[in-house]
């Protein structure tokens, strides 16, 4: 049995590194957590032997920006590790993607979460600096391999027998972010398993008694993971509670006492009193806090509560720099969150080893009050930075499990590496997947001869719907609960290109000359991943977005889809030609009807009867408003029956002989909705414009084809309408 045996833990340790490696190589370099930062850091160590300045380390080259100023034993260690295989220690070769084309925090979709430009065609093995990143996360998984180690020990010292430690060491080690740090280069990889050894002594205090060995063990590990990260001198609170409360147990007298205190603090204070001392001599500050907070900024603003908290909870569970994952893979792990604390509080009072597991909740608390503060200082709602007590926490959820349900509690250890590898496949690694590569036979749905610029992308074809998916709706965000644009780009670079472009996609007012905007779309191509120098010359690409339509009051009407290829700095777009043909600086690719609001026709005076054209329209009510030498005719039309025709609205004035003084023909909304469109049920406000030199005696209205010029028979009733024109106004 797993339970009885170390074959569970092997098991869960070979499963854990499976896992970090596929989130190592499936997340790009620098897209992990301030990765860019830390590997720079370590670089300047390895390079220069010394600890980076704030402000000497940048202008020397080094991208070390707030990480300049950490505690600095995760670095010392990183850099030992690229002298010990000899990596490279260029310079990372990478471009920030301009701000303007990354979607970090919410948005309508999980595109263009990227932050670096990279080729995301160059495969395995990495060159270079990207050689360096992949091996320190390595590295960080090695490291990450003792917090799994440690989760084990810690349970089997709180509940030897039943399936706590399997189900507790589970919940550390596939915790879909726990993985995403595991596989990133990042100092908490070391912070947090020396917390969680020094957690596991703790408990051995309580237990067993505060030896010697092991109160200098609890010291130095202390005093290491503070020269990790800050939130590491929490333990000395959490070291002097527990030898307070062993002491007041067993009636042990003071002087006994103070000696325990020595024993743990000294070896702590003295491993971290150089570092706080060179931080005093560079900054004036002991902790280095002040310049951190320089670069990273203040909180400028009350904080949210409840908004930081829910960050909180989804980012302790997954979170990529710039991104969530799909709202559904969140709900198992929020369950197995509720159930646990459920179970444990339920029957707290009947567990045997209250205190110890009282210990454990008191270090969630501490790094919890840590973290609280540390978001009163700066933004930081990410939940790794309650890391440090993450064993801790899978402990007490672990006893809640076991103690709800014990079958439930090994169902969720069975589950929870087959969660994290579903988060990679289903949440990671599409936010990072280039465009498909195509092969030149392949059959296209729709094709064009669409190039922009001169011979430097063609558009080989296309495919666009307008949709609503449920699924995606209830899976995915809510963004998706609204209709959609799908499209389908297929897409050829024809030459090489140096120039970096972005894609624009936009529904524009079919209206001429009204550029109102249904949905903007810019980005870089393939979600971002795929910088327009990165395209591989003559290879058939398929871009397939999914664009959800902003919530708008705007009415039903007609939207050409526009595709454009522009310059992100000048903005100036790249000429488009049609079958060899100069066809403007946009594609147009289709027309769509979206649906929007009714239009508000109750406004307008009612017909005494409707008037019908055809079987399919009918005109409801009319206004006509005089301005000067000109009136304002208001049309409200109604659809009864679809047509397949587009049909043009006329509007005459007339003279008491019946000479035509003037005329406001045009399409319904100035061609912003096309009869073809209308479907049943809608409404369309209208209006037309009048200017005769002589005011006219008559106006009347009515519908013709454009190309035959053939009216719409029009009925007021049963009766026909003479020459099929609907007279509104007669002097």
């Amino acid at each position: 049995m797993m339970h009885s045996s170390r074959a569970g833990l092997w098991l869960i340790l070979v499963t854990f590194v499976s896992l970090a490696l596929a989130w190592n190589i499936t997340i790009p370099p620098y897209e992990n957590l301030d990765e860019i930062e830390h590997a720079e850091v370590i670089r300047h160590i390895a390079v220069t032997g010394r600890l980076p300045v704030h402000g000497e380390a940048e202008a020397a080259g080094f991208h070390v920006r707030q990480e300049a100023s950490q505690p600095p034993l995760y670095h010392l260690l990183g850099a030992a590790w690229v002298r010990l295989w000899g990596l490279p220690r260029e310079a990372p070769d990478v471009r920030p993607i301009p701000a303007t084309f990354v979607a970090c925090g919410s948005g309508d979709t999980l595109y263009n979460r990227v932050t670096w430009s990279r080729d995301p065609y160059t495969g395995f093995p990495p060159e270079g600096h990207r050689r360096t990143v992949y091996a320190l996360r390595l590295l960080s998984t090695l490291l990450q391999c003792a917090t799994v180690a440690g989760t084990w020990a810690l349970a089997r010292r709180l509940a030897p027998r039943g399936f706590v430690a399997p189900l507790a060491t589970a919940v550390v080690a596939f915790n879909p972010q726990f993985l995403l740090l595991a596989a990133g280069v990042n100092n908490d990889n070391l912070v947090i398993p020396l917390a969680t050894w020094a957690l596991v002594l703790l408990v051995d205090i309580w237990q067993r008694g505060p030896t010697p060995t092991r109160l200098l063990g609890f010291g130095i590990l202390t005093g290491l993971a503070a020269l990790s990260k800050l939130s590491g001198l929490g333990l000395l609170g959490l070291g002097g509670l527990t030898l307070l409360a062993y002491a007041w147990r067993q009636r042990a007298p003071l002087t006994r006492l103070l000696r325990w205190g020595v024993l743990l603090v000294v070896p702590a204070l003295a491993l971290v009193a150089p570092w706080l001392g060179r931080n005093w001599r560079l900054y004036g500050d002991l902790t280095a806090l002040a310049p951190m907070l320089d670069v990273v900024g203040r909180t400028a603003v009350r904080v949210d509560l409840w908004g930081t908290f829910q960050l909180m909870l989804r980012s302790y569970w997954g979170q990529l720099p710039c991104a969530f994952y799909p709202r559904a893979l969140y709900w198992p792990f929020f369950a197995l969150l509720g159930g646990g604390c459920v179970g444990l509080m339920a029957h707290f009072r009947t567990l045997a080893r209250r205190t110890e597991l009282a210990l454990l909740g008191g270090w969630f608390v501490i790094i919890v009050v840590a973290w609280v503060r540390w978001n009163a200082l700066t933004p930081a709602t990410g939940g790794r930075l309650l890391f440090p007590a993450a064993p801790a926490l899978a402990v007490l959820l672990a006893v809640g499990w076991q103690q709800l349900q014990p079958r439930l509690a090994r169902a969720w250890a069975i589950w929870l590496p087959l969660g994290a590898l579903i988060t990679l496949l289903a949440g990671a690694a599409p936010l990072f997947a280039p465009p498909a590569r195509l092969e030149d036979s392949t059959p296209l749905p729709y094709t064009t001869d669409v190039v922009f610029g001169a011979e430097a992308i063609a558009l080989r074809g296309y495919e666009v719907r307008l949709t609503e998916s449920r699924l995606a709706c209830w899976l995915v965000q809510s963004s998706y609960c609204r209709p959609a644009l799908e499209l389908q780009l297929y897409l050829e670079a024809l030459r090489p290109l140096d120039e970096e472009w972005a894609l624009a996609v936009q529904l524009v007012s079919a209206r001429p000359g009204d550029n109102t905007l249904r949905l903007t779309y810019d980005a870089w191509p393939g979600h971002g991943n795929l910088p327009t120098s990165a395209w591989p010359a003559g290879a058939l690409l398929r871009e397939k977005l999914l664009l959800p339509l902003p919530a708008s009051d705007l009415p039903t009407q007609a939207w050409e889809l526009h595709l454009a290829f522009y310059d992100g700095e000048t903005k100036a777009r790249l000429p488009v030609t049609l079958a060899g043909q100069p066809a403007g600086d946009a594609a147009r690719l289709d027309t769509l009807r979206i649906q929007g609001s009714q239009p508000p026709c109750d406004t307008l005076p009612p017909l005494e009867m409707p008037a019908r054209f055809g079987e399919a329209l009918a005109l409801t009510h009319a206004a006509l408003t005089e301005r000067d030498d000109a009136w304002e005719v208001t049309l409200c039309w109604e659809s009864l029956a679809p047509v397949d025709a587009d049909y043009t609205v006329f509007v005459h004035a007339c003279a008491a002989d019946g000479a035509l003084l003037a005329t406001g023909d045009a399409p319904p909304m100035g061609q912003a909705f096309p009869t073809h469109l209308w479907l049943p049920g809608d409404r369309v406000l209208d209006s037309h414009r009048l200017t005769a030199a002589e005011a006219p005696v008559t106006i009347a209205v009515g519908l013709y084809h454009p190309e035959t010029g053939a009216r719409l028979a029009a009925f007021v009733g049963a009766e026909r309408q003479p020459n099929d024109a609907l007279v509104l106004w007669s002097r």
